[in-house]
């Protein structure tokens, strides 16, 4: 790049598909308000490889930077890059992989060839980095270059999951339902929405450690960047503002639009699935998508499909292996017909009733056809906002993170109603009246 005047902006986002999503957006969003900007991602190689095809629209102003990253010497497989990549059970392993000195090294020297081309003027050169890549904040301040952390989550959902890892409010709580945070008494969180690895986290173990160290990092950023607007999201930010103490701007919502950087890798393209919806009635399809990396357990699985087939309704669903499968099955790589119910598939085709797409699906296009009523959601933040932009409803099915969070918010909004919580052993088997139920339920709002 020549030495000029622009600025030089580095995206660092964390190795999730809809981490990536939102850092895209971001790059989109930055690009129209400092078009003369320089802006790059890093990523690791196979990331950024990635990237590159997704963003085809956008390569007139990104740039891409591969980070050198060898994940067996990470202890993960060999392609193993990315948590779509790894076992959920493993997601750790590489958690503590993009904290390594060797990456930090890397993108260490990263930052100060931009300094340099930038005609050694720090002033001109901003880093903003995923909240569980925090560690950046120490290479910035080393380099003189301004940071910010930006949030691709809700604020709400964000900060209550900052604060149970902080304080582990569940180990000093007596009973086994609900319990207050400690630094924000007015909201009580439930157990069942503690995924186990949190449930079971007592400070000293891996989790724990991995994000306190990225908690205690975050806090020396300049600023917060949050994908939501302050009327949508007042308390949730208000809330955010106190537990950082950094300056918070919501700049969004960033929703992708049908145009950008794609995430369909499933066995339908998207010409497909368009004129799939386009036989079905308005408002009629139920979309299912439990996002990028999830899945449900077997039985969960099972039970959903019979629902479905109860419902009598049409439906698309996104489906992954089963929850503890390996994410490459002895069979191929292929989706086992074992998963489902006998013949499930081949009548939902005969009926023309049901589309099931192994793998992603075109999820922007789905929500925006006239044809979709509802969305069973794993309530991830990007398919919240985009299920929210095109007026779907969502029913709720969080299985991590802030996703219980982010469902609890939606159902006081009256934007969601939860049908089922995690894919851990120790819930309940799915309620498959209560699917049916609560399908026609959603389905009903938009008749």
């Amino acid at each position: 790049m020549p030495s000029d005047g622009n600025l030089r902006i580095v995206l660092f986002p964390f190795p999730a598909q809809g981490h990536f999503s939102a850092f895209l957006s971001l790059a989109a969003h930055l690009h129209d308000a400092q078009p003369t900007a320089d802006i790059s991602i890093v990523s690791t190689p196979r990331n950024v490889e990635g990237l590159r095809r997704r963003s085809s629209s956008q390569t007139r102003y990104l740039r891409f930077h591969a980070l050198p990253f060898v994940p067996a010497e990470h202890g993960l497989p060999g392609d193993a890059e990315s948590t779509d990549a790894v076992p959920p059970l493993h997601f750790i392993t590489l958690f503590e992989a993009t904290e390594s000195r060797s990456l930090q090294d890397s993108f260490d020297g990263f930052v100060r060839d931009l300094i340099a081309d930038a005609g050694a003027d720090a002033a001109r050169v901003c880093v903003i980095a995923d909240p569980f890549l925090a560690w950046t904040t120490d290479i910035a301040r080393r380099r003189g270059v301004a940071h910010a952390i930006f949030v691709s989550c809700g604020a709400f959902g964000s900060v209550v999951y900052h604060s149970l890892w902080n304080h582990l409010p569940h180990l000093r709580a007596p009973g086994d339902d609900a319990f207050c945070l400690p630094d924000h008494p007015e909201v009580t969180v439930h157990r069942s929405k503690l995924p186990p690895y949190l449930l079971h986290a007592d400070g000293t173990d891996r989790w724990s450690a991995h994000h306190r160290r990225q908690t205690s990092a975050g806090y020396d950023t300049d600023a917060i960047l949050i994908s939501m607007m302050e009327e949508l999201e007042t308390t949730g930010l208000r809330m955010l503002r106190r537990t950082m103490g950094v300056p918070v701007y919501p700049i969004g919502p960033l929703v992708r639009r049908r145009t950008e950087h794609s995430d369909h890798t499933g066995d339908h393209n998207d010409d497909y699935v368009k004129r799939w919806l386009d036989t079905q009635e308005e408002r009629s399809v139920l979309y299912i998508s439990f996002g990028s990396y999830n899945s449900l357990r077997l039985d969960q699985m099972v039970d959903l499909a019979v629902a479905l087939e109860l419902t009598g309704r049409p439906f698309i669903w996104a489906i992954r292996p089963p929850f503890g499968f390996d994410i490459e099955p002895t069979n191929g790589g292929q989706f086992s017909a074992e998963w489902l119910p006998e013949g499930f598939e081949e009548r939902m085709h005969a009926k023309n009733i049901g589309l099931l797409i192994h793998g992603l699906a075109p999820q922007v296009s789905i929500l925006a056809h006239a044809s979709t009523g509802a969305f069973l959601s794993h309530c991830g933040w990007n398919s919240v906002l985009e299920s929210m932009a095109h007026g779907v409803p969502i029913i709720a099915w969080p299985l991590t993170a802030d996703q219980f969070f982010n469902a609890q918010m939606l159902e006081e909004w009256g934007a969601c109603v939860e049908v089922s919580r995690g894919n851990w052993p120790d819930p309940p088997a799915l309620e498959r009246e209560r699917v049916v139920e609560v399908v026609d339920m959603a389905m009903g709002i938009t008749a």
